[in-house]
């Protein structure tokens, strides 16, 4: 294999590479954001006392979290519009299908997290008077919530890590520029070693973020 590495390339290119840092950011933060909350929302339904409410998250855990994600993208991007004739951008598409299966993950993280709260808790509030969803609100969310943040924040690693497969419907992040710059220069190994390391600084940016928010606890759990 006669290849001749040109870095030097990255120093021309790389700010347009770089550029699709914004893409891919814009694009994992809402999908961040809304699997989050409907994974919190999916975690309290599957510890409910309603086997109809259990069944729905159950239902949608298990179907969300099986499908590859590249399958579900094309799916809502391509298919979704035949079916109901409401059509989505890229963007959009992206976003839909990474919350999808981001919030299948979340759910999970939090129903484990809910789950290592102690009963007594929720009993000795409720011989004060609060009501099952004020002890949600009030006492066992917060706590599962950093008692979850580590396993959260692999889910979110691996929603902004699965941006990389919405170049399949051209949304201008960062694997896709590469891959123009590929198709106009030949020089694959530069350009995408260029947006594994972008997207690596994107991810350890993140996972510093989240460590910060970790020590922002001031409580022990019991």
């Amino acid at each position: 294999m006669n290849y001749t590495f040109q870095f030097g390339v990255l120093t021309d290119y790389g700010p347009y590479l770089a550029w699709g840092l914004w893409h891919a950011w814009w694009t994992s933060f809402p999908a961040i954001l809304f699997s989050t909350l409907i994974g919190v929302a999916l975690a309290a339904m599957s510890m409910s006392r309603r086997r109809l409410v259990r069944g729905v998250s159950i239902v949608f855990v298990d179907l969300f979290r099986t499908l590859p994600v590249v399958v579900l993208l094309i799916w809502i991007h391509y298919v979704l519009p035949i079916l109901t004739g409401a059509s989505f951008s890229p963007t959009a598409s992206s976003i839909i299908a990474l919350s999808l299966n981001g919030a299948a993950l979340a759910c999970e993280a939090f129903r484990g997290g809910l789950e290592a709260i102690p009963q007594t808790q929720a009993q000795a509030a409720q011989s004060l008077g609060f009501s099952r969803w004020k002890v949600m609100r009030y006492i066992t969310l917060p706590q599962a919530f950093f008692a979850t943040l580590p396993s959260l924040t692999n889910v979110h690693i691996t929603v902004i890590k699965n941006v990389t497969v919405t170049v399949l419907i051209a949304v201008p992040e960062v694997m896709f520029r590469a891959q123009e710059l590929t198709v106009q220069f030949f020089r694959p190994l530069e350009f995408y070693t260029g947006a594994a390391l972008l997207y690596v600084a994107l991810i350890w940016g993140y996972t510093v973020l989240m460590r910060m928010i970790e020590r922002l606890q001031k409580w022990q759990p019991i």
